[in-house]
Parts: structure tokens; sequence; C-alpha cells
């Protein structure tokens, strides 16, 4: 079976220092990411967080997951990315996207892929100590070194995995696990055609996960993540008129109407989502069941699979998928 590297997503709903002690259990646990959300209204500030993460680890990689262009000027998270890397020593990475919940909960909507890939170039240049013309003026991050900073982008749709198959180091996806197969095949092509080496992008598969001997429990731990995800991918094939299911529909519609961001991927949202989505939309079951989940993934070429812990406990949930997952794959 091929191998893959682990890592964890942090929404930090629980205090900061709450968050970092999680962060250290998980570099504890042999994790070798932590990626922290960034939505300034509803979780722990992003940098502040990752401030104290990188002074309380020595091996975990670290970044934001994921932080977006409209909130925090590139120049912004140029200067915050080169200082979270000193301050590592070389183990952070930066993880972009359109955004959802960080602009969308102050009435601000998400950026064009356009806007999206000028603002990875910008970032990536100024990383480098470069100085680039903004708007007319020459700018520069003068404590800027050679150092290469990965940087991932968060992808939902076929426009941004080829988006990312070209600029990035890395692409995080999620969505319906049958479909990783198809997305990997696709962003290998992209990168080949555009002159890179195929693998050169990695690729993580982001899911929530749960683990319980009690099955249903399991599964129902990850409603509410599950409730974004369908909104996200199947609400994508709803407005272009490809979602046939009339459930689907039905219940995406309901989404849609109810979803409240302000309790983003809570179980507020539980009574929202079908039976059927959570095999599609999660890694949720017995150990066996979540290792076979696993090692599907790997199968479909995923190089990194980032859980989002759900359950009894985030802590409860990293040590038990250590345990039951990691150790004995």
């Amino acid at each position: 079976m091929p191998s893959g590297t682990f890592g964890v997503a942090l929404f930090c709903t629980e205090s900061t220092s709450e968050g970092v002690k999680f962060a250290k259990l998980v570099e504890d646990l042999g994790y070798q990411k932590l990626w922290v959300g960034d939505s300034h209204m509803i979780w722990r500030e992003v940098y502040i967080l990752l401030g104290a993460i990188a002074v309380a680890t020595k091996q975990l990689h670290i970044g934001p997951g994921v932080t977006h262009p409209v909130l925090r000027h590139p120049t912004v998270t140029a200067s915050a990315m080169v200082s979270l890397n000193e301050l590592t020593g070389g183990r952070a990475y930066l993880g972009i996207g359109i955004g959802a919940t960080g602009p969308g909960n102050i009435g601000l909507k998400p950026v064009s892929l356009k806007h999206l890939e000028g603002t990875v170039q910008l970032i990536r240049r100024l990383f480098s100590g470069e100085t680039v013309d903004l708007d007319g003026k020459a700018i520069r991050c003068v404590y800027a070194s050679s150092g290469r900073i990965p940087i991932y982008i968060a992808a939902t749709s076929p426009r941004t995995h080829d988006l990312a198959a070209v600029i990035a180091d890395g692409i995080v996806c999620g969505g319906d696990v049958e479909l990783l197969e198809t997305i990997v095949q696709n962003v290998r092509r992209r990168s080949s055609e555009s002159g890179r080496a195929s693998d050169q992008v990695k690729i993580v598969c982001w899911s929530p996960c749960s683990i319980d001997n009690n099955r249903a429990e399991a599964r129902n731990a990850v409603r509410g993540m599950v409730a974004r995800a369908a909104m996200v991918y199947l609400g994508h094939q709803h407005k272009k008129g490809q979602l046939v299911d009339k459930e689907d529909q039905k219940a995406v519609e309901r989404l849609w109407r109810e979803y409240d961001m302000y309790h983003h991927m809570g179980p507020e949202h539980d009574h929202l989502v079908r039976d059927e989505w959570i095999d599609r939309y999660s890694i949720a079951g017995t150990p066996e069941e979540v290792r076979e989940k696993v090692r599907k993934i790997l199968r479909a070429g995923a190089d990194e699979i980032g859980i989002v812990p759900f359950g009894k406990s985030k802590e409860t949930l990293v040590k038990t998928f250590a345990r039951e997952v990691m150790e004995k794959l």
C-alpha cells in the first residue's frame, strides 16, 4: 500500500492556551503537520496561535489552513509567514484559498481565481526577498531570505485544481473520496503539461474524522462538517444543473437557507445532513472502517491525509487515530 503522511486541522474554538496544548499533543503523537484555521470572528487569531505553537513545538510543520486574500493583504501574509518560518527554523507553510467564513462572516465575498493567482504569485516573490511593483509602488520584505515556504491552495473545483497544479506546491482538497483518484490524475496531468514534474504538487486530502466502536456515534459526530462539504460540492453541482438526485437537491437548498457561518461545521447543522453523505464526505466509523477508508484515500494517490477531529474530544480522536490507524498501517 502507498505510504502517506498525516496531519491534523485545528479550528480553534477553545482557548488559545488549549490550542497550543493540543498542538504539542499532535506533535508527540507523530503527526507531521498542523493546519490552523483562519476565520477571525469564530476561531482564535491564526497568527497569534501559530506563533505560540512555533515556540512550543520542535518538529511539527505548521501553517494557516487556510487563509485568504481579502482580509489579510498579501504583504501582511508574506510578512507573517516569513516571520513564522524564521521562528520555526523552516517549518512553516502557507495554505490559502478564495475565502469562506473569514470574509463571509463580515459580509465580504470570496475572490476570483484570477485574484487568488495574483496573490499567490505576489506572496511567493515577497518570500524570496524580491522587489515587486504593486500598483506603481516598489515594495519588498526586507528581512525575507531565499528560503522557500511551500504554498498550498485549497481547491473545490476543477478550475482551482488546474490553477494549483500550475502554480502551487500543494493542493488541499476534500469532498467525495470516490472522486479523489480522478482529481489526482488530473492534477498530475496538468502539472506535467505546464512543464513541472507530474508529482511536484503534493495532494492533501482533508476529511472530518471520528472513530468509535459504536459506528452510529462515530458517524453522527461528523455531521456538522459533512453539512459544509455537501453544501460546497453538491451545491456547486446544483448551481450548474448537474445535481440529478431530487432528495439531494432539496437537502442542498435547505442548507443554503439554514446554514449558519457563525456556527461553521457545528452540530447545529446535524439535522440537515443526509445519511448517504456521511460515507462520501468523511472518515468515520469503527477502527476497521476508518483504516479501510484511509487505505482507499492513499491508494487513490493522496500524499497526505489531514484529519479534522470530531467525537468525544479532539484529544481523544487524535490519540485514537494515531493508535488505531497510523501505528497499524
